[in-house]
């Protein structure tokens, strides 16, 4: 039996919610999150990554601070970082998908004009904005926070990321650094 797109977006969106609520909830306790925790929250919000151009390094940075050879100051740092902004970060990322659900939808529904296909399209594209705002603020966090030794070891792991890896062979990052 075929389902009409509309279930199957449905379907879709509810994985990703009962995913993400879980992540919530144990981001939202008042302890640090522990490696198994942080490993649970670092797989919901991978599932969300489509949501956004720029990837999410922080979970990558934190599953690898023995190697990166965090100091406590810098673990505080990302983790301050983290509690202000993941619950807001999830939360536009869950609201992307569930519009880019309803755009696949509504493209399909003879009644929808091209404009507001495109008016549709231009609020996607403002949550992408607000996301890359947030992402950037980390971004500027990890910038003026690792050292040397850090964006060398850093670079190594993304190398051995199955996700980070092809934006290698594209650009150095620890190059990219220094150029700031």
């Amino acid at each position: 039996m075929k389902y009409p797109i509309i279930y199957k977006s449905a379907g879709i969106f509810s994985v990703f919610y009962l995913f993400c609520a879980t992540a919530l909830a144990k981001h939202n306790s008042d302890h640090p999150l522990s490696p198994e925790d942080w490993d649970v929250v670092k797989e919901k919000v991978e599932l969300l990554e489509p949501a956004g151009l720029m990837p999410t390094l922080l979970p990558v940075i934190l599953s690898n601070r023995d190697a990166l050879q965090l100091t406590d100051k810098q673990v505080s740092a990302f983790r301050a970082w983290r509690k202000k902004n993941y619950t807001n970060m999830v939360n536009i990322m869950n609201e992307i998908i569930e519009k880019m659900v309803e755009f696949r939808v509504q493209s399909l529904s003879p009644s929808i004009t091209g404009d507001q296909l495109l008016a549709f399209q231009s609020d996607i594209q403002e949550l992408q904005v607000q996301l890359l705002k947030i992402k950037l603020s980390c971004r500027e966090l990890i910038m003026t926070t690792f050292t040397d030794e850090q964006w060398d070891n850093f670079s190594f792991i993304i190398s051995d990321d199955p996700k980070l890896a092809s934006l290698m062979t594209q650009m150095n990052v620890k190059d990219s650094k220094q150029m700031q």
